[in-house]
């Protein structure tokens, strides 16, 4: 998918209490805990939103805030003391029947949360018992066959197993973290009150300081985040988890601030694409490029990559910031933008986490309008769907633009715009009903139907289209449920929602996991628009996987020739420019300061990401030796792969590819690498499970 990221957490199924966060919604009386205050972490917040009231810096207020800029007066050999802050309080009352659910629910919660960790205690400590026993001599005729048999079931009937097991447990957890974030919209403040959300917020970044700077105290050499491997949004989980000191970050999850007049959003980073989206549009604003699955965090499309169909006139969700705040391995917080601290700004992106941990970022933020014009543009040629794409990709009078191939010769491409209304003589097609159609198979209905004008149009609700992509998980979907998309199905079933990733990945089996990291595919590569021809004949000769998503981008960093660096002229991208007529296409300013990981080439502002997700047909694909071949063909244009998928680059490589020199000059100067490793260590596939 098109980003890597951390995936919402419900803190093992939201059953842990929470502290508070900011809320759209009525306030009440009760006082809010800080979380530095309390040994336990806890992993959550709350689906809030912010004010309109202007700030002249978008950090939180000084007479509050952590101390920025300057080095930890803790000493390194001395286990820091962990400081408690002065609970926040909301002063507002609710109403009889609302105190009573809430104190209901919080009967529940007090009640559950010990269960459920003690179920959760046995579980494990289970299956450390029973986990010896296929080899034991006495055991092994027995237990040995019983577990394959179960594990064959999984693995051959996995669609039923997830519609009858996953999903009822992603219902529960989507209920359980629902009602927890409804007890917080009862305790915070109203919507304005941005002092108190501010405050919320530092506490919560002292308390990630707090937890930096005990870790370094008592030695630890590696620091990652605590959440959970299996949460991260890639096919595989990272295997550092359980080795290396982990900092909870997890209740940084909220909007802390909407700022009409400056017209930037203030956000944590584990506040997720579907929470944002939601309290954003309803405010009649949305985020430049807001990436199309819900679970996508803020954290992580920074720290990763995001992109979304806007992209080709906004750039990668990187180019959309205008500031973060970082916690150092020091415990230091820096507040950077393009211009404090402007060499860190430009390397916090494509970062995974290896310079410190992003507790705060500003996004720009234009106006949205209820629904999106969408045109479809059916394509039957190479030629065709090649030309129809990059022509609506240069143009920016277009709010959106994809294209989704079916084939090497068959394509859909399709243009939006965001509108105020729905004419009375088009077609409002809401997308997001559980009984729809998934939105590939609607989107290549089109190549069989006629128009006299050739395209299709109809209106989606914003929302809807922001998350077209989130019920069938683009189409992989199809693998795992292959009758998902038949319409008793829908109607029956897919009510429940699609199974969360994250679960997917904790129920997989031995066997269906080698499947899945042998035999499938899920890259997103960037590659110069120039280049699409080619590379598109490429991946049909090394993958041959149907449907590919194709999402232009504008590369909004300085250009750099990193070919030159290691004097390479590709034939590849000299062969595309001389098909191009040598066109001079207008660069956008850029939006970021020197000193990215991924610069555009000085000949091509403009780049696609081609998604392949899916089972490749072709006879040579390796899951080795053929990623191998499409890594060394994107280096030589100059191209970049996303990291969250599966990378096999050597460090070599992957310095080759990945502009690293400004990198490097900030893990030194921040002290970073003593703590955190490379990008390289931590993404290539050798570092997951």
């Amino acid at each position: 998918m098109p980003s890597v990221v951390a995936a919402h957490q419900p803190s093992a199924l939201g059953l842990t209490p929470r502290p508070a966060s900011s809320s759209p919604s009525t306030s009440s009386s009760t006082a809010y805990s800080s979380p530095s205050a309390s040994a336990a972490a806890t992993k959550t917040g709350s689906k809030t939103t912010s004010s309109t009231t202007t700030m002249a810096r978008p950090q939180i207020p000084a007479e509050s805030a952590p101390t920025a800029n300057s080095t930890s007066s803790s000493s390194p050999t001395k286990k820091p003391r962990n400081k408690t802050t002065k609970p926040v309080v909301a002063t507002t009352t609710l109403a009889v029947h609302t105190r009573l659910l809430l104190t209901l629910a919080r009967a529940f919660f007090t009640v559950a949360t010990p269960l459920f960790f003690a179920a959760l205690a046995l579980f494990n400590k289970t299956v450390a018992v029973l986990k010896p026993l296929p080899s034991y001599p006495l055991t092994k005729p027995i237990v040995a066959p019983v577990l394959d048999w179960l594990q064959d079931i999984a693995t051959d009937y996995r669609g039923l197993f997830v519609t009858v097991i996953v999903n009822p447990i992603c219902l529960v957890w989507d209920a359980v973290d629902y009602v927890q974030d409804w007890m917080l919209d009862c305790e915070m403040p109203a919507v304005g009150d941005v002092a108190v959300r501010r405050a919320i917020h530092h506490d919560r970044v002292v308390h990630v300081q707090n937890q930096v700077r005990i870790h370094v105290a008592n030695g630890a050499t590696r620091l990652c985040t605590a959440r959970p491997g299996f949460l991260v949004m890639s096919v595989r989980a990272p295997i550092y988890k359980s080795q290396w000191a982990g900092v909870d970050v997890g209740a940084l999850r909220d909007v802390i601030e909407v700022d009409e007049e400056r017209e930037v959003v203030l956000v944590e980073p584990g506040c997720n694409m579907g929470r944002l989206s939601r309290e954003l549009i309803q405010r009649g604003w949305t985020i430049q490029v807001l990436p199309e699955l819900d679970e996508l965090t803020v954290g992580g499309l920074i720290n990763g990559f995001g992109i979304e169909t806007s992209s080709h006139k906004y750039g990668l969700f990187q180019h959309t910031c205008t500031a973060f705040d970082i916690v150092l391995a020091s415990g230091e917080l820096v507040h950077c933008t393009s211009e404090s601290h402007p060499e860190l700004f430009a390397a916090i992106p494509w970062s995974h986490g290896t310079i410190g941990f992003v507790v705060a970022a500003e996004i720009k933020l234009v106006r949205a309008l209820p629904y999106v014009r969408l045109e479809y543009t059916p394509c039957t040629s190479t030629r065709e769907a090649s030309r129809v794409f990059e022509t609506a990709s240069r143009n920016n009078d277009h709010d959106f633009v994809e294209s989704l191939m079916y084939s090497r010769e068959t394509a859909v491409v399709m243009t939006g715009k965001m509108a105020p209304t729905v004419p009375k003589d088009q077609k409002l097609n809401v997308i997001s009903r559980w009984y729809k159609p998934w939105f590939f198979t609607h989107v290549q209905s089109f190549l069989g139907k006629s128009s006299p004008s050739g395209t299709f149009v109809e209106y989606i609700p914003l929302r809807d289209y922001y998350h077209r992509h989130t019920r069938s998980i683009f189409w992989t979907i199809r693998d795992i449920v292959p009758f998902g998309n038949q319409a008793w199905y829908r109607w029956l079933f897919a009510w429940a929602g699609p199974p969360k990733i994250a679960l997917l990945k904790l129920t997989t089996t031995g066997k269906l996991h080698h499947l899945w990291v042998t035999k499938q595919v899920v890259q997103d590569l960037l590659v110069p628009i120039t280049t699409l021809d080619a590379s598109l004949d490429f991946f049909q000769r090394e993958l041959d996987t149907y449907p590919l998503w194709l999402c232009p981008m504008r590369m909004l960093s300085p250009a750099e020739d990193l070919l030159a660096l290691r004097q390479f002229t590709s034939p590849v991208l000299k062969q595309a420019q001389a098909e191009h007529g040598h066109q001079s296409h207008a660069f956008q300013p850029p939006t970021t300061p020197r000193g990215s990981f991924t610069p555009p080439h000085p000949s091509e502002q403009l780049y696609v990401d081609i998604g392949a997700y899916g089972v490749p047909k072709a006879p040579s694909f390796h899951h080795e030796t053929t990623l191998a071949r499409i890594e060394e063909f994107v280096r030589d244009v100059q191209g970049y792969s996303a990291c969250y998928a599966d990378i096999v680059a050597s460090p070599v490589q992957f310095r080759v590819m990945f502009d690293h020199r400004t990198y490097d000059e900030v893990r030194e100067k921040y002290d970073a690498k003593k703590y955190f490793p490379q990008v390289q260590e931590k993404v290539h596939k050798s570092a997951r499970a």
